[in-house]
């Protein structure tokens, strides 16, 4: 007798066997596949035999034979047709019982290939999701994270894009999908290609060589792959940041020129030209005239090279200062983009182009460069209508800009487009400054300022179900989380980083209805207009921007004032001396005066950087005024108030006016809109000790004790003083103050610390406050990052982002003696009327006046500094207030009682 267990294992191969048969395509299907004619003649009798298996409720049979015959619809290229098939297929494999997920699976797949040729990103996107979650085996779940890599990057997400490209090669087997793993390293290099930083080049390069290495274990190298890589090392040693190296360059190109006419690829062999071309410009610009022609010869109608070619000739006729033929060069690259011939030099999109446009990265170059351009050939000619051109140009560039940003891209990402039209932006304001355009130059330098977190802070005014909103959180600190581990765990944890990223997004989809604008970014933020700015006669507004034309160059800087009187735009001059004299003055802020001749050195810096960026013709206009400052790139990293005015007598600015800041004033404008409702006045956190080796501050203790001597409400110290405890009440208080340590400039995580762990920035984008006022009493709150087009990525911002009016951060390591008797003073002036940055101001100069030498150093006053409203903010209940009354309440009891006894005699 056999063994039980035998019996069982034969049964299973013939059910087996029988549903691997009946999910095979029907005979009826083979036999109309050979007919006459083409499937796509034959649809009648395809769509008859699938009504067939629709109305017997066949699911398994409609599911196989409606996949196979998409596959052969698709194959004859009727794309909507095999869409429409392939779409019935996978519903019925949805239906079939029992379910086959490895072929339910392929069946998703093939929807989302069909929809990518057919260009719609999203349903690609969402059906290769499904291929990867999906329980079966990891087939097809490789190539399904690399396409969305190559959706992402098409829309211009590139952060994303490489996050699921390396997700790719988690699923691909090293043996059965030995080409997919060399196609994809190649892919992620290309990406790294248009982030256009250190380390990005580095990653590409690594990839690439990876690549390289893989392909040279076979016998027979594909050529094409090796053409792929040999180019992408090419533009990384020329062009890319931090890895340049020309001869590699060139060895790289000819290499790849070389691979392109072997396997008779004219495309590649005219891309290989263009980039030896563009190598060439300053090298050897014969050779590189030589080089552009050859890669035109190698075109063929339509070549996506054609147009980068004229940019590249563009290019070349800019350095040689031969503007006029540059931008015809341009226009001819314009034509070229659109297949049509373009009458002059003044072309520019329409918003219908702007939208065509696919590669919106390569054509936003095409407007910078001949932004550029108009802006040279305005000097070199003395011609002001060159000047309107390039304001024109900026101005259509700001709208494609828009555009891009517009998709629903990761926050790298974001920033990566807002990186590059800082460059746009800074172009744009110097023909604004030659012509003396105001409104537009105001309108550029608030586009170039956290235009991303004044979308965020617009998002607040949307209603929005509470519980909805506690969902999205909790998924956003959940994908903090993994963030955290993923540098260390890159592999085991970069599945569940997707996965929970993807449920966010799903989160957003599902609750979309509820409100569109709160969960896209189809609206960009409305910037405030220069002709709405309404100021009192006392106040000014002084306005930065700075930025890079070119990676790792000098930044150009201009500037802007605006009065009821004055509104005027002003170029910052040797802009390397300005940015030294920050670093310098920073360090001398560092710590406290020792010597004369610290107080020497401190003044003269101090003073060259107050002449510097606050030119002399504008300095009297700063004199006895309430100044918001809206600072740029380093710029945001000095205390105004501690400017030297007066190298002699060593005056402080701060003794002339009074000085707040602020992100931007469309910032400023969204901020100060959102309703904020809470109930009680005081959270004071001082944790005083710290479990993770922390130095201890004994004098924090102090801060919030003497701002409750003011302000009611509760106090957190030791072990209360906990992240949970401040996360839960942070939204019931309309103060909250902080003092404790912090670290804005940790290049992983920027954290504040509380007495068990530390709140990450990450975290704290999520912790919602309904705070007037925040006071970050720790080192370095408003120190950060510094990212082009959106300023400071500091702590501070993140309490605007979740919800604070005005923050008090720090610019360094506080004393914490200082701070507290500064703090005191601040809300004593604050609880009797005076604006924030008045009180805060009228602290400084009573702690300035108050002490000598060291002690009177602006490493003690200057740290804290006032950024968003400065407005009043008077105590809800005030203990002292209670007190006077109740004091006499009873001295009018003890008067009436006097008058009372003395009339009894009487």
């Amino acid at each position: 007798m056999k063994p039980l267990h035998k019996y069982i294992v034969a049964y299973i191969f013939c059910v087996l066997g029988l549903t691997l048969y009946s999910q095979g395509i029907s005979p009826q299907l083979d036999s109309i596949h050979k007919l006459a004619g083409s499937d796509y003649d034959n649809i009648p009798l395809y769509n008859e035999l699938l009504n067939t298996w629709e109305k017997e409720k066949n699911y398994t049979q409609l599911g196989s034979d409606a996949h196979q015959f998409a596959k052969w619809i698709h194959k004859e290229k009727h794309w909507k047709e095999a869409i429409s098939i392939i779409k019935r297929a996978y519903k019925a494999r949805e239906k079939a019982i029992p379910l086959n997920n490895e072929l339910l699976k392929r069946s998703y797949f093939n929807y989302a290939i069909y929809n990518k040729r057919k260009g719609n990103c999203d349903l690609t996107i969402e059906f290769f999701e499904k291929v990867i979650k999906i329980k079966s085996t990891n087939f097809l779940k490789g190539r399904a994270a690399m396409l969305i890599g190559d959706c992402y990057e098409k829309n211009g997400d590139l952060f994303k894009s490489i996050e699921y490209k390396n997700l790719a090669f988690n699923y691909f087997d090293p043996e059965k999908e030995f080409k997919y793993i060399v196609i994809n390293h190649i892919g992620i290099a290309y990406t790294y290609q248009n982030i256009r930083n250190k380390e990005s080049a580095k990653n590409g390069i690594i990839h690439l060589l990876r690549a390289d290495s893989l392909l040279k274990l076979k016998e027979k190298p594909n050529l094409s792959r090796q053409y792929s890589i040999q180019t992408n090392l090419g533009h990384f040693y020329y062009e890319g940041v931090g890895t340049k190296n020309i001869e590699k360059a060139i060895t790289s190109l000819n290499k790849a020129i070389s691979l392109a006419k072997k396997i008779n690829k004219p495309l590649e062999v005219s891309r290989g030209y263009y980039n030896l071309a563009i190598l060439n410009i300053t090298k050897d610009p014969k050779l590189s005239e030589l080089y552009f022609k050859k890669s035109l010869n190698y075109s063929v109608k339509n070549s996506p090279i054609i147009p980068l070619v004229y940019l590249g000739l563009g290019i070349k006729a800019n350095t040689e200062k031969r503007y006029l033929e540059a931008q015809e060069h341009f226009k001819d690259a314009f034509s070229a983009y659109f297949d049509q011939e373009t009458p002059s030099i003044y072309w520019l999109p329409n918003k219908e182009e702007s939208e065509k446009i696919e590669d919106k990265s390569k054509f936003l170059e095409l407007l910078k460069r001949k932004l550029f351009s108009w802006n040279q050939l305005a000097k070199q000619e003395n011609n002001p209508s060159f000047y309107e051109e390039a304001i024109k140009t900026t101005v259509v560039s700001d709208q494609l800009i828009d555009l891009i940003i517009q998709e629903n891209f990761s926050f790298k990402s974001k920033l990566f487009w807002r990186d590059l039209a800082s460059e746009i932006y800074v172009m744009g304001l110097k023909a604004c400054l030659e012509l003396n355009k105001v409104d537009e130059a105001f309108y550029f330098m608030e586009k170039n300022k956290a235009l991303l977190l004044t979308q965020e802070i617009t998002k607040k005014s949307q209603s929005i179900p509470e519980d909805i909103l506690e969902k999205k959180t909790k998924l956003k600190n959940k994908i903090s989380e993994l963030q955290d581990s993923l540098d260390a765990q890159k592999d085991s944890l970069s599945t569940i980083f997707i996965d929970q990223n993807n449920s966010l997004q799903e989160s957003k989809d599902s609750l979309s209805a509820l409100n569109l604008n709160y969960f896209s970014n189809i609206n960009i933020t409305e910037i405030l207009p220069l002709s709405q700015i309404n100021l009192k006669d006392d106040e000014v507004v002084l306005q930065y921007i700075m930025a890079e034309r070119v990676a790792d160059a000098v930044p150009e800087a201009y500037g802007m004032i605006i009065s009821n009187t004055k509104k005027e735009i002003f170029e910052l001059r040797k802009v390397d001396s300005i940015l030294d004299n920050i670093v310098a003055l920073r360090k001398q802020l560092d710590r406290p005066f020792t010597t004369s001749k610290d107080i020497m050195n401190y003044k003269k810096t101090a003073h060259q950087l107050y002449n510097s960026i606050i030119p002399k013709k504008i300095q009297q206009e700063l004199k006895n005024k309430k100044a918001t400052i809206i600072p740029d790139h380093l710029i945001s990293f000095i205390p105004f108030e501690a400017l030297i005015t007066d190298k002699k007598k060593g005056s402080y600015l701060i003794e002339e006016c009074e000085i707040s800041y602020t992100y931007s004033l469309s910032f400023q404008k969204e901020n100060e809109s959102f309703l904020r409702n809470a109930k009680l006045d005081f959270l004071g956190i001082a944790p005083i000790n710290f479990s993770n080796d922390l130095t201890t501050l004994k004098n924090s203790a102090k801060e919030i004790t003497n701002a409750n001597h003011y302000y009611n409400g509760t106090l957190l110290t030791e072990e209360s003083a906990n992240k949970e405890s401040f996360i839960e009440e942070a939204n019931k208080y309309r103060i909250l103050h902080l003092a404790t340590h912090a670290d804005a400039s940790d290049s992983i995580a920027p954290w504040i610390a509380f007495r068990n762990s530390k709140l990450t920035d990450l975290e704290l984008n999520s912790v919602k406050n309904q705070a007037e006022l925040v006071v970050l009493s720790a080192c370095n709150t408003s120190l950060g990052e510094v990212r082009r087009g959106e300023g400071v990525l500091s702590l501070a911002r993140g309490f605007f982002k979740s919800g604070a009016k005005s923050v008090i951060p720090s610019l360094w390591s506080t004393n914490d003696k200082a701070t507290a008797t500064i703090t005191a003073d601040f809300y004593k002036n604050l609880s009797e009327g005076e604006t924030k940055s008045a009180a805060l101001r009228t602290a400084k100069l009573n702690y300035l006046h108050n002490n000598t030498d060291a002690e009177a150093s602006p490493h003690y006053w200057a740290s804290l500094v006032l950024i968003g409203d400065s407005g009043t903010l008077l105590p809800q209940f005030n203990n002292l207030l209670f007190l006077w009354i109740g004091l006499g309440m009873v001295l009018a009891l003890v008067i009436l009682y006097k008058l009372f006894l003395k009339k009894k005699k009487q």
